[in-house]
């Protein structure tokens, strides 16, 4: 059998190349991306340990924020991150040290000094049994301060131990610049931050300019590229000097909070995408940031596992009825891996039913046997039930109550 397939295999071969056919396409196997994620928090708590414990099969590395050279009301300030090391210890993944530099800055901090500010962390994590492997410098300078940049990081350099690798975040706006590939002279790895680059006004991701960024930024890097993208929303505070911008730590700030909201949706349109292309360089992908139950503004785990996993991202909302003490309590449960809207009507067959109430916005109203909760919608409404959560959104008293219709249907 091998034998005669081989002599087809050569008649093919042999007619095609007297007839110039064409071969059949090579089908490209879908590139298997690394999967990072940075954990943000200056202040670790207990929900740490169990954010890591479900993310340790999606995750193979993390990078942890370790200080921050920013503006103070006094002048430029060191703040000091307190990362858990006995947890990373146990978690035992690659670790990344990020050094976050506030773009606003009018200059930066010697590149001795923020070495100096560094070398404690290091301490402290073998001192714990974490071995740190690299160095990220997140800087959002501007395009013309580039040159001047490389030169920093080419002094920083000389400074760490050779067993640490350098990296460095990097804006779209940078590939512009043609001082942009020599970066890798200087860093080992470049991160694009595709998210938050844009004004307020034009929200936190754009899936087709990180399609546009992403290519550009693959033809003209020369040395590893990672990819950046948000797992989070944050807020836009208009104040009487202008605007701020609220993300992961809310700011005491008086002021109306506009939502800013980045689309899982978006994000997997992207992603899709990605997975179709053929770009060596890009090697992996940086989440922002490790979801935390106690984190208002990013988005559920089960949503980015969802990602990270390449799974289909769906919202399925079923209603259930939970008797009890002569009332039903009607239950919204999300058993999908998006967020799920709250429906706007939700109907049910009754039996001597003698009424009830409702929250977030529905009402029982009734005709007959027939009863139907009806939500009244406001323009700034936008409940919803997280992935794999429920919500228990009216009671009513009936001797018997079922179902008519489910958002599921």
């Amino acid at each position: 059998m091998k034998r005669l397939a081989w002599r087809r295999c050569l008649t093919w071969l042999l007619t095609c190349l007297i007839a110039g056919c064409t071969p059949p396409a090579v089908v490209q196997p879908t590139p298997a991306f690394a999967q990072h994620v940075y954990i943000w928090q200056r202040v670790w708590r207990p929900a740490h340990s169990q954010a890591l414990q479900q993310t340790q099969a999606d995750f193979s590395a993390l990078r942890v924020l370790s200080q921050q050279f920013h503006l103070s009301t006094t002048g430029p300030a060191w703040t000091i991150a307190a990362p858990d090391w006995v947890l990373l210890a146990q978690d035992q993944r690659p670790i990344t040290l990020v050094l976050r530099l506030d773009g606003q800055l009018s200059q930066l901090p010697d590149a001795a000094v923020a070495w100096q500010q560094l070398q404690p962390q290091l301490d402290a994590a073998q001192q714990a049994g974490v071995t740190v492997s690299a160095i990220e410098i997140d800087y959002d300078a501007a395009r013309a301060a580039l040159a001047s940049y490389r030169l920093w990081l080419q002094a920083l350099r000389q400074q760490l131990p050779t067993s640490l690798s350098l990296q460095i975040t990097t804006l779209p706006d940078w590939l512009q610049s043609e001082h942009y590939p020599a970066l890798c002279q200087a860093a080992d790895q470049l991160t694009l931050q595709l998210h938050s680059v844009l004004s307020p006004a034009q929200g936190l991701f754009d899936s087709s300019k990180a399609k546009q960024w992403t290519q550009n930024a693959a033809a003209t890097t020369p040395c590893p590229l990672f990819l950046a993208l948000p797992a989070y929303h944050s807020a836009l505070i208009t104040t009487a000097d202008g605007g701020r911008v609220e993300s992961e730590t809310m700011l005491p700030v008086a002021g109306e909070r506009q939502a800013l909201l980045s689309r899982p949706e978006a994000v997997a349109d992207f992603l899709s995408w990605l997975r179709t292309q053929s770009l060596p360089q890009v090697q992996g992908i940086v989440w922002f940031r490790l979801p935390l139950p106690d984190d208002q503004r990013s988005w559920p785990l089960p949503t980015l596992q969802a990602l990270v996993r390449g799974e289909t991202l769906v919202a399925t909302l079923h209603t259930e009825l939970k008797p009890g003490q002569g009332r039903f309590d009607v239950v919204l449960r999300n058993s999908g891996n998006l967020s799920a809207q709250l429906p706007d009507k939700l109907s049910f067959r009754g039996l001597q039913c003698l009424g009830g109430d409702a929250i977030d916005g529905y009402q029982w109203q009734q005709q007959g046997g027939d009863w139907w909760l009806q939500r009244k919608i406001t323009t700034a409404d936008s409940t919803q039930i997280a992935p794999q959560q429920a919500r228990t959104v009216a009671w009513i008293r009936c001797q018997q109550l079922h179902v008519f219709s489910s958002p599921a249907d």
